[in-house]
C-alpha cells in the first residue's frame, strides 16, 4: 500500500496510537509503511476514520497537517514579528513596520493559514485587538492543534479557594475560613 510522503513518521505513529494501534518509533519509516496493512488489521475506527476504505483514502491523500518549508517559515514568522512588535508600539503607523491600515492587514491575511504556529495566532489576537481591524482575523488550526490546546487550557485553569473573613466576639475578633 502506497502512503503519501507528506505523512511523517510521527503522524503514522501517533494516529494508529490513538487508535489502539501500538507501533514502535525505533522503527523507520519505510519499514512502517512496507507493514502498514499487519497494523491496519488491528486498527479501531471512530467517528473520523470509520472504516478500512476511509483510513487508507486518508493515508494515500496529502497530510492535512500544516508544514511549511524552511523559506515559508522565516517570511510567516518575520510577518507576524512584525504585526506584534507593531502592535506592542500601540498601533503607530511610521515607516519602520507600517505606514497605512491595509500593510497589516494584508500581512495577516497571508499568514493566517499557518494558524499551528504560536506566533500566528498571537500575531492574529493582536490584529484583532487593534483599532485598525478591518475584519476579525481567526487563524486556522488544525485539530490536533485544537485538542492540545484545549487539554493545555484545562490544565492552566486556576482554582479559586474561596476566602471569608468575618469578625466575631472580643475573644474571638477575626474569623478566617477557606471553603
Amino acid at each position: 500500500m502506497l502512503v503519501d510522503k507528506s505523512h511523517s513518521k510521527k503522524d503514522i505513529v501517533i494516529l494508529f496510537k490513538r487508535h489502539g494501534v501500538i507501533i514502535d518509533n525505533e522503527l523507520t519509516k519505510s519499514n512502517i509503511v512496507s507493514n502498514i496493512e499487519n497494523y491496519i488489521v488491528d486498527f479501531k475506527f471512530n467517528n473520523k476514520i470509520k472504516n478500512v476504505t476511509e483510513l487508507k483514502d486518508y493515508l494515500k491523500n496529502q497530510s492535512p497537517k500544516q508544514r511549511p518549508n524552511t523559506q515559508q517559515k522565516s517570511d510567516i514568522m518575520f510577518k507576524a514579528k512584525k504585526i506584534i512588535k507593531w502592535a506592542k508600539n500601540d498601533y503607530i503607523f511610521d515607516g519602520a513596520t507600517y505606514t497605512n491600515t491595509e500593510d497589516p492587514y494584508n500581512d495577516i491575511m497571508q499568514i493566517c493559514m499557518w494558524g499551528d504556529l504560536p506566533s500566528v495566532r498571537r500575531a492574529c489576537r493582536m490584529y484583532n485587538n487593534s483599532h485598525y481591524c478591518n475584519n476579525h482575523i481567526n487563524p486556522i488550526i488544525t485539530a490536533e492543534v485544537e485538542e492540545e490546546l484545549n487539554n493545555n487550557k484545562f490544565i492552566k485553569q486556576q482554582v479559586m479557594y474561596k476566602l471569608t473573613i468575618k469578625r466575631a466576639s472580643k475573644e474571638n475578633p477575626i474569623i478566617v475560613d477557606f471553603d
